[in-house]
């Protein structure tokens, strides 16, 4: 028989054993499952889902304002003398290339300069005739720009028609021209420069010197000037001129007649200029031509040869583009002489 104290510390026995078996159950770790052998498919991207519409009376983000440009782009206002860090480099300053303007040649003749622009080249004949005796002539003329300032021509009378003073009677015939010349005009300022020059005859030879001080005042449409040929000094045989070659023949026959010859012409010429429209103007010269007399002043030679006269010649002058030049003129070599009326042309080309 038990006894009831027994039983009942038995119990508390079992109770001890029981929660004690269960903690350490419940401490051991759980065993992983195996891995299943089947292959699992990959998951699939989630679907794109619409983004939702703005409502158009939420409040709108407005945009980054972009950043202004760098206040001294071009480096304008770097300060040389500002202090330097040792050891940093110097600070880049962008060169901005400079672009060389170029001079124009103004189609306007008026306000034309008296110098071509540098690099600039013009060719230009000029034909000349007279009534009676009749004569005519042309001259080559060249001159280029070697700067603003200073400027090469070279002329050349390279034909004429005229009564040979050579032959007894009438001798009309085309004779070629014996005259050249090279000179140089210098510009002292814009309304004046200096013009040396050395015509040469070729046979037989003859030389001189011909000096002028070319003048030009513009006033809009209007220009005056002058003096461009003022004196042509004989320094052997005599003084070789490019007006007409009948001149130069005259003389040559002269010579070989021992004929004394003048030392010279002084030749006071003035123009004006009214410039009608851009490319259209009206010129008109006028001046005095006079021997310059001979070394034993018994020169007798008439006025149209060798003595004095006075000259008028007007025309127009009309450049259909600004490369090319195209005119005329009519007027008297000599107002004592009527004989002298006659028609002038004019061509000139530059490049």
């Amino acid at each position: 028989m038990v006894r009831p104290m027994s039983l009942s510390r038995l119990v508390s026995v079992m109770s001890v054993v029981v929660f004690g078996t269960a903690g350490l159950v419940s401490a051991q770790p759980k065993k992983k499952a195996p891995a299943s052998k089947t292959p699992v498919a990959p998951a699939k991207d989630p679907a794109p889902t619409t983004p939702a519409t703005p409502d158009a009376t939420a409040p709108t983000t407005p945009p980054p304002a972009e950043e202004p440009p760098p206040k001294d782009m071009n480096g304008v206002d770097e300060n040389p003398d500002a202090p330097k860090t040792e050891g940093q480099p110097d600070p880049t300053i962008p060169v901005v290339p400079v672009k060389k303007a170029t001079a124009g040649y103004p189609i306007e003749e008026a306000l034309r300069p008296i110098t071509l622009p540098q690099n600039m080249s013009e060719l230009s004949i000029g034909p000349h005739f007279v009534i009676s005796p009749y004569a005519g002539g042309d001259a080559l003329r060249a001159r280029y720009g070697i700067t603003r300032e200073v400027q090469l021509g070279l002329t050349y009378l390279f034909g004429a028609i005229y009564d040979d003073p050579a032959q007894t009677g009438k001798q009309y015939a085309f004779h070629p021209g014996k005259a050249i010349g090279l000179d140089v005009t210098v510009l002292l300022q814009n309304w004046i420069g200096v013009k040396i020059g050395v015509p040469v005859y070729i046979q037989p030879v003859a030389v001189s010197v011909a000096i002028g001080v070319p003048i030009k005042f513009s006033f809009g449409k209007w220009a005056i000037g002058g003096l461009d040929d003022l004196l042509n000094i004989k320094i052997k045989r005599f003084a070789p001129t490019f007006l007409q070659e009948v001149d130069n023949a005259i003389a040559a026959n002269g010579d070989k007649n021992n004929t004394v010859q003048p030392n010279g012409r002084l030749r006071a010429s003035f123009y004006g200029i009214y410039q009608l429209q851009s490319n259209i103007a009206f010129v008109g010269r006028i001046g005095h031509d006079s021997s310059l007399g001979t070394t034993n002043n018994t020169a007798g030679a008439s006025a149209s040869e060798n003595g004095s006269q006075t000259f008028i010649r007007g025309g127009l002058d009309f450049t259909p583009r600004r490369f090319l030049d195209v005119g005329f003129s009519l007027g008297f070599d000599d107002l004592t002489l009527s004989g002298s009326f006659g028609l002038a042309g004019y061509l000139a080309l530059r490049i």
